[in-house]
């Protein structure tokens, strides 16, 4: 089979046993169903309706697509399906960051994982092999003390992506989410609960931008993407995935104060959903707190903030969102 896009390769995890079978993607389902979502809920669909979600026979899948890794604008999400223990059918919840690219540039269309480990593993995936190792040392502890101590593990932290549960995952929590890379959350369904069912602490990928999928026409690729997005985003290498992508898109201002404008009127009417964003923004200083502003894989957008009190009661506190 030749699909351009695929590696052809999805690792199935048997928890239970601690084996790895690797085995492609039939060509039928990789061009129906196109991977990401789509290929993991066919997955979970074919394991079976009647399965108990927080049973070791629920499958729990990470999964990217085609054009996951490449150059392609937002094309660095990854999707976790799985059967939910919150609904009872199947949920599939994204997040961003670099995890997904760095899952492909290993070597990888996905990861099912089946079965119950005896007792707490991660699994660490490179150069197209995943292995389980033993995580007892870190079950318990929290999302930023777990990338902590793998980075130091695994050294060269920029080649390295992090999803990991917390003590909410571990003990069953049914909203437990998968957090990635620190602050990026698969926030839905309750697929950390699924990974604390089976033991599963944390997923740790190593992938380097050097192996990432390249256009078999690179004149054509060009073509196509320059007309992908609108043309502002591409008249300067905003997109480049080694790069903080700020540029272009924040500097947009008159868009930015409209919608701060918006913000403020919907927050004066009580209307906001979450304290995070009741704050009255001429209280927080937003001009001297933000500390950096990142982006996933191959995002123009660079949605993210990173915040930091440097003065008064809440000195030192920091706030990703």
């Amino acid at each position: 089979m030749s699909l351009m896009g695929y590696t052809n390769r999805v690792a199935w995890v048997d928890l239970t046993a601690g084996q790895v079978d690797y085995r492609p993607i039939a060509e039928e389902d990789a061009l129906k169903y196109i991977g990401a979502r789509g290929l993991g809920v066919k997955y979970v669909f074919d394991n079976g309706p009647q399965v108990v979600a927080l049973s070791p026979d629920n499958i729990l899948c990470f999964m990217n697509g085609p054009l996951t890794g490449t150059d392609a604008n937002m094309s660095g999400r990854m999707a976790i399906v799985t059967k939910s223990p919150l609904t009872g059918t199947v949920t599939d919840s994204h997040h961003g960051g670099w995890s997904a690219a760095r899952l492909k540039w290993a070597g990888f269309d996905g990861l099912v994982f089946k079965g119950m480990a005896a007792t707490p593993v991660y699994a660490y995936i490179e150069n197209g092999e995943v292995t389980l190792h033993d995580a007892s040392d870190l079950w318990g502890k929290g999302v930023h003390e777990t990338v902590k101590i793998m980075q130091e593990r695994y050294g060269e932290p920029k080649t390295l992506s992090v999803i990991a549960i917390g003590p909410a995952g571990e003990n069953l929590v049914r909203f437990g989410c998968w957090i990635n890379e620190n602050d990026r959350a698969s926030g839905r369904g309750g697929t950390g609960c699924v990974g604390g069912s089976k033991h599963l602490k944390a997923v740790v990928i190593r992938g380097k931008y050097q192996d990432r999928p390249r256009p078999a026409d690179k004149e054509a690729w060009k073509g196509a993407h320059d007309r992908a997005p609108p043309r502002s985003w591409t008249e300067k290498n905003v997109t480049s995935p080694a790069r903080v992508a700020s540029g272009l898109w924040h500097q947009r201002a008159d868009e930015h104060q409209q919608h701060d404008g918006r913000v403020a009127g919907v927050q004066q009417q009580g209307d906001l959903l979450w304290r995070k964003w009741r704050v009255d923004q001429r209280r927080v200083g937003q001009g001297h707190i933000l500390v950096n502003d990142p982006t996933c894989h191959a995002c123009p957008v660079a949605c993210k903030k990173e915040v930091e009190i440097t003065s008064g009661p809440w000195l030192g506190c920091t706030w990703r969102a």
